[in-house]
């Protein structure tokens, strides 16, 4: 009696192993037939769960800035109508991970990377970008002979754009750069006088229809003020928050010239910098509750439509 009952177990035991093996792969493959009729992302799902290191990516059609959280520093990513643009890479430590990100999109080529400034928190993880994938135009600031970096992370950028051999273009502001159905114009550097490396960042308003966003490194009040003297028109609706949230950035004359309905603050969680602070949260909280930040949410990933609409999905909700 004790063997019978021992085998029913084991048989029962068995039965459930193979239904549940057999459930596991049928839920895959309806996910995988959802998928393909766009019913609901297989990619989401499974990136969900944890079984899949690919972003999320919801309209393969529209034009999307991918903020990618590389921690304390920037990278973003931007994609329209085929055609890609990079602004910034992180620290050296996160330029596999972006490498991989870019490539997780089926990407094999920037039209233009975009160095804002050479620290080592923005330029750091380019020199591998540069290298992996083929960049038609890279764009750099001018800086002041007295300024120009001796870091590891400064040397390895230049031999990467050297590796290039397309160079390096000076960021000159006026500059309107097509990409796809969207384009960007340079409004900074205007400066030549600043003894801050911060103040020499390129500046640039991106644009796809009726969409507009404002990117611009560590640029300080400082170069806002430059700006906000120069006329550039930089009412836009989407915020790329200036020095990771810093109080010298994100000044109050400034912030009401753009009057942002959208605020991404790229800065590391817990950094030591206290990056972004309460001021400024204070400051961007005048115009609007739609602030997102990489710190707490990972990478995020805005979706426009060309029509004045925005979507935004994270990393974490």
């Amino acid at each position: 009696m004790k063997m019978a009952r021992k085998r029913r177990k084991k048989r029962v035991k068995s039965y459930f192993k193979v239904t549940a093996i057999v459930s596991c792969f049928l839920l895959l493959a309806v996910f995988r037939i959802f998928d393909y009729f766009e019913i609901v992302t297989y990619r989401s799902i499974s990136q969900a769960v944890g079984l899949y290191d690919e972003p999320i990516f919801y309209n393969n059609d529209a034009t999307t800035i991918h903020f990618i959280d590389v921690g304390q520093g920037q990278c973003v990513l931007i994609c329209s109508d085929g055609h890609n643009m990079l602004i910034d890479g992180g620290e050296k430590e996160y330029s596999s991970k972006i490498v991989s990100y870019i490539e997780n999109l089926d990407i094999d080529k920037l039209d233009y990377v975009i160095a804002t400034h050479p620290h080592s928190d923005h330029i750091g993880g380019l020199s591998g970008v540069i290298e992996h994938f083929e960049v038609d135009e890279i764009i750099a600031p001018m800086i002041p002979d007295t300024l120009v970096p001796t870091s590891n992370s400064y040397y390895d950028f230049l031999n990467a754009v050297k590796k290039n051999g397309k160079g390096m273009s000076k960021a000159i502001a006026g500059e309107i750069y097509n990409l796809g159905d969207s384009q960007f114009e340079i409004i900074a550097p205007l400066s030549e006088e600043s003894d801050d490396l911060n103040n020499y960042s390129v500046v640039c308003v991106f644009k796809y229809g009726e969409n507009t966003a404002l990117f611009g490194g560590d640029a300080s009040e400082y170069e806002e003020n430059d700006i906000l003297k120069s006329g550039a028109d930089i009412d836009v609706d989407l915020l790329n928050v200036f020095h990771h949230g810093s109080s010298s950035s994100s000044g109050k004359e400034f912030l009401y010239n753009v009057s942002p309905e959208y605020c991404v603050i790229m800065c590391g969680a817990d950094n030591s910098y206290g990056h972004p602070n309460k001021s400024t949260i204070e400051r961007l909280e005048v115009y609007t509750d739609n602030i997102y930040r990489t710190d707490l949410q990972g990478t995020i990933i805005c979706e426009m439509d060309g029509n004045g609409n925005y979507r935004f999905f994270s990393e974490k909700e």
